[in-house]
């Protein structure tokens, strides 16, 4: 006797009536449910359509001529089955035009928005132009980021080509004759929108890639200086004022944000929105012009606060790809002065000692000074304040002496030993020389008053030799 074996599908294909679950051979395609509520019902009403065709047809024999006319009418006529099936295959072809038609939409919207940068061109030749120009990069450049052979090097020259072009086409290309100065930053904001909204996650990608130690490096070292206050910067910031932290933390947030934008000019204008926010504590902080003598350690005091991801690779990526204006170019350039004064910051640019550097760095506690704040709550500078600030100030100062003192005390300790060792050695190689004197005690104690007695006895010894 032979069983049959049954082996549901391996080739993982849904069910044929689209409703998500997978299909089963034994249930010809169709998932259990499916097979239950759809299948069966309509098999059912088919055979009740086949019983009443059936019935309707003469009981005699058939003839070639009848039986070719059921089957024609057989096809004309409506099946319930091949109906129910025919709409499984049509679910599944809606739904990918449906996904197709919704990526078609968002894209259209993407490009309407992009357009919007070109509303204030004068001529429409001039506006089908760019967009010609600008969509036939679009498509090509995108080839070349969607595959993963294509080098880092190799987009940027593409996109840097392609900049310098559409830059010497305005300039000298008849249709922009009467359009305005401001037309190439508008084509820039347009051009960017268009093709990094796209190919952003494969360009930045790469250059991730590539920064991947320098961006750990550098947020290991913000790390590591986490405890820099303003003032060892001389950044004229009172973090006191409650106006001036609230301004430093929005600060923060911009350059936080730096690495969520997906456009060269998003970023910009994060750090723009940065310098603002800075420029604004600072001058509710102090009276003083605010220049680069003040602004700068304002930045690089952010930047610590911040400790922005990817900075490396967020800076690599807009000396790349961006066309900033020269304001723009101007603090781009200070927040990369702030990263590298960053890793290559020592004791001596924030008025430190080598070894209050040293504890600093190793997370070990230092003695309070006009850099470190006592307190990290807003203090009311009144009369007991002040004391209460002048007491701890004592108090560290004398636990700090002391540990000071004690130092001091084991090093003249380890001072002494040796010279008595020293002294052992001296008056050891004497006895051999001279016979006269007497053995020296092989171990002397490193007590000072006891030391003293030895060499007061020696001393005395040495002269009674040397006077017989």
């Amino acid at each position: 006797m032979t069983t049959a074996v049954v082996n549901s599908r391996s080739d993982g294909e849904l069910c044929r009536n689209a409703c998500g679950f997978y299909g089963n051979k034994i249930w010809d395609g169709f998932c259990s449910k499916c097979y239950r509520e759809v299948y069966q019902q309509a098999k059912q009403i088919q055979e009740v359509y086949d019983g009443k065709l059936n019935t309707s047809t003469p009981p005699s024999s058939p003839t070639i001529s009848n039986s070719n006319e059921k089957r024609r009418s057989n096809l004309s006529m409506r099946n319930p089955l091949r109906q129910m099936v025919h709409r499984a295959g049509s679910l599944r072809s809606s739904s990918s035009s449906m996904i197709s038609a919704l990526l078609n939409e968002e894209q259209t919207a993407e490009n309407e928005d992009a357009s919007k940068h070109l509303d204030l061109m004068i001529t429409d030749d001039a506006r089908v132009d760019i967009k010609s120009q600008v969509k036939t990069f679009a498509n090509s450049f995108h080839k070349k980021c969607s595959n993963k052979n294509t080098n880092i090097d190799v987009l940027i020259q593409e996109y840097g080509t392609f900049k310098d072009m559409i830059k010497k086409r305005i300039q000298t290309n008849s249709l922009y004759r009467e359009e305005n100065e401001d037309l190439i930053h508008y084509v820039r904001d347009y051009v960017e929108k268009i093709v990094f909204s796209k190919d952003y996650a494969f360009i930045f990608n790469r250059i991730a890639m590539e920064n991947e130690e320098q961006d750990l490096s550098i947020q290991n070292r913000i790390s590591a200086l986490h405890w820099i206050t303003p003032a060892m910067l001389d950044a004229v910031l009172n973090e006191n004022i409650t106006n001036v932290r609230e301004t430093i933390y929005k600060a923060i947030n911009a350059l936080i944000e730096l690495d969520s934008k997906s456009t060269p000019q998003g970023k910009i204008h994060s750090i723009m929105e940065c310098k603002l926010f800075i420029e604004e504590a600072l001058r509710t902080s102090s009276e003083r012009t605010i220049n680069a003598d003040c602004f700068l350690p304002a930045l690089i005091y952010v930047v610590l606060k911040a400790k922005p991801p990817r900075l490396h690779s967020n800076i690599r990526f807009l000396s790349e790809f961006s066309q900033p204006s020269g304001e723009q170019l101007y603090y781009l350039a200070n927040l990369d002065s702030a990263v590298r004064f960053i890793e290559q910051i020592e004791a001596d640019h924030l008025g430190l000692s080598v070894n209050d550097f040293d504890l600093y760095m190793r997370g070990e506690p230092v003695l309070p000074s006009k850099f470190v704040s006592l307190f990290d709550y807003p203090m009311e500078y009144n009369s007991i304040n002040d004391q209460l600030r002048k007491m701890s100030q004592e108090y560290a100062e004398i636990e700090h002496y002391s540990g000071k003192i004690d130092e001091n005390i084991q090093d003249l300790t380890k001072h002494l030993t040796q010279s008595i060792t020293d002294v052992n050695e001296l008056l050891n190689h004497s006895y051999k020389r001279f016979s006269p004197f007497e053995q020296i005690p092989s171990s002397v104690t490193a007590e000072p008053n006891e030391v003293a007695e030895s060499l007061t006895q020696l001393t005395v010894k040495s002269q009674q030799s040397s006077d017989s």
